[in-house]
């Protein structure tokens, strides 16, 4: 479903000024070359549609939140209903603005279409057949459950009957962890039917009373009413009945599901909100519930949060996801910083790895793990990746060019592991005029499933043939199997800093990390060790049979610039020795 996110001003004379436009294309597709975006999509609002629409706009001007469905059409000619949802506030210096989510409700808008039929045919249709229809209307298909419409309906019954009794109503706003790993691993047949195994194991953990419901792809919501309230008085709020439900549902997604004949694991990121206390109306205790999701998954998910006001930035992540894309238009803003590559045993450097980073105009330098979960939310990862490969490709022609012998490695998506995955890094590189055995594709080892080979390996075999130097990244926590490591395409295994880190402390981590040196270099594998911290573990690394590492205890990642400087000096030093 498509989804627009704005803000907008409005000016004294009565017309608008809009700020920020997120997913506009998605809706009208690109606005035509010298048209703004506010003109575009002011054009694109249907005739037939244009009086709602303007009442809309006029009630606005008096300071009322407005829900209102229109038409848009788009530049293809093809037309969809939306609903557009708009807030207004008045911001600290006196302007007044508008805060508006535009959610395309086509597919409802034909089942309440196809109802308005039926009822006017009820004398020739079956009683079952229009049963049917109304049950579509509010139900997922693929699950059985109720949908967001069903929901939002019985949210508002709940908040009323919550008000007059004196209760606490509890929102909570589920999504899986990692869901996309399963479809692109395994298919999107086996995706669904994870999600209704999943479906199935939330209902067994909450009462019959609370309802659970779909809200699209791999995100379920909670509705639990007749909680007890507390004093609103007190600054504190009791532990949450919904944060206990949060903890049997992850306990229960806890066990293995069984997925095409494989165990597979799942997780979930869920945020809470609680009536009356986080909001007052239906609309925002979800987008409240969906804010303290989001702040689970930027804390490393698989957990549960209620939602907080102090970090309420809902305004504040529509402004980041535009200046994000901004950046990503301009070209301008994003740096690579690059981690040496070395011998343990000489401090030779031997490449270095290219890592992205955010240099955002309003809080600074922002890492990859906030980058990067941005980026997959807004759907500009794989341009996020194409700067990234460029970049990367400029600098090391650049090295090249000063006579410095460098591996330039580089992380890329499953996407870039598919079929026109290496005519683009190809086309990428050249463009750079960069020579292709100059640079190490690193792959995610989570991306190699031990299914889906069909769609991978000819895509890595190419890669390899043209000249990359293929790296299976973060070994030891994905699906690799050993018929996948010895396919012959991969050159290099970066075993995870996770069993590099206690192998000073644990005699049991020794012997795991020796044992995936002997299983490399019985495949013709070399191994790289990673988060290399300490001398001990650089001596033991080099005892179990690593030639190369990288981590802090050599350098953390460095500007090109400080890199440079960082070269230099190491070249020095092996030189005086």
């Amino acid at each position: 479903m498509a989804i627009m996110l704005y803000e907008m001003e409005v000016l004294p004379d009565g017309s608008f000024h809009c700020h920020e436009f997120v997913g506009l294309e998605a809706l009208i597709g690109t606005p035509q070359e010298g048209m703004t975006p506010d003109d575009a999509y002011s054009a694109a609002v249907h005739p037939d549609d244009r009086e709602a629409y303007d009442a809309a706009s006029a009630a606005l001007h008096e300071g009322r939140p407005v829900e209102v469905e229109y038409r848009l059409t788009s530049r293809d000619g093809s037309t969809r209903w939306v609903l557009d949802r708009m807030r207004p506030r008045t911001s600290s210096d006196g302007r007044l603005m508008v805060g508006g989510v535009v959610a395309d409700i086509t597919d409802r808008k034909r089942t309440e279409v196809a109802l308005h039929e039926a009822n006017g045919k009820r004398a020739e249709l079956e009683v079952r057949e229009t049963q049917r229809l109304a049950h579509m209307a509010l139900h997922d298909s693929l699950t059985g459950l109720p949908n967001r419409i069903a929901i939002q309906e019985h949210l508002a019954q709940a908040l009323k009957r919550a008000e007059r009794s004196g209760t606490s109503v509890a929102l909570m706003f589920i999504d899986l962890d990692n869901f996309k790993l399963v479809n692109d691993s395994f298919g999107h047949a086996a995706g669904d039917e994870l999600l209704r195994a999943v479906a199935a194991r939330i209902r067994e953990v909450v009462r019959d009373s609370d309802l659970v419901a779909r809200q699209g792809g791999d995100e379920f919501l909670i509705l639990l009413t007749e909680l007890p309230g507390h004093d609103r008085d007190s600054p504190e709020l009791p532990s949450s009945p919904a944060e206990a439900v949060a903890s049997k549902i992850r306990a229960s997604l806890g066990s293995p599901f069984v997925v095409e004949g494989i165990e597979t694991f799942i997780s979930a990121s869920i945020g809470i909100s609680l009536y009356p206390d986080h909001a007052a109306d239906a609309m925002t205790l979800i987008k409240h519930a969906d804010f303290a999701m989001y702040r689970v998954k930027e804390g490393g998910r698989d957990g549960h949060a209620l939602y907080a006001r102090a970090v309420d930035t809902g305004f504040d992540e529509i402004s980041k996801a535009s200046r994000l894309r901004k950046t990503l238009e301009d070209a301008r803003g994003l740096v690579l910083h690059y981690q040496p590559i070395v011998g343990l045993d000489s401090g030779e450097v031997v490449g270095v790895e290219g890592l992205v980073r955010w240099v955002d105009g309003v809080r600074g330098l922002i890492s990859p793990a906030e980058l990067i979960p941005l980026a997959e939310r807004m759907g500009v990862m794989s341009k996020l990746t194409d700067w990234v490969v460029e970049e990367a490709c400029r600098q090391a022609s650049r090295w090249h060019q000063q006579g410095r012998d460098l591996l330039v490695s580089i992380n890329v998506p499953p996407s870039y592991c598919q079929e026109a995955g290496p005519d683009r890094l190809i086309a990428l590189a050249r463009g750079a005029g960069v020579d292709l055995g100059r640079l190490m594709i690193e792959i995610t080892e989570s991306a190699l499933s031990p299914y889906g080979e069909h769609e991978m390996e000819s895509a890595l075999a190419a890669m390899s043939d043209h000249g990359f130097t293929l790296a299976i990244d973060d070994f030891g926590t994905g699906y690799s199997s050993i018929g996948r490591l010895s396919a012959g395409w991969a050159t290099m295994l970066k075993v995870d800093r996770s069993f590099v880190r206690d192998i000073g402390v644990d005699p049991r981590a020794y012997k795991l990390v020796e044992a995936m040196t002997q299983l490399a270099k019985a495949l013709d594998l070399v191994p790289l060790a990673e988060g290399v911290e300490t001398e001990e573990q650089r001596r033991l690394l080099l005892a179990a049979g690593f030639s190369l590492g990288q981590g802090s205890l050599i350098s953390r990642p460095l500007p090109y610039r400080e890199l440079e400087t960082f070269l230099d000096r190491a070249s020095r030093e092996r030189y005086a020795a």
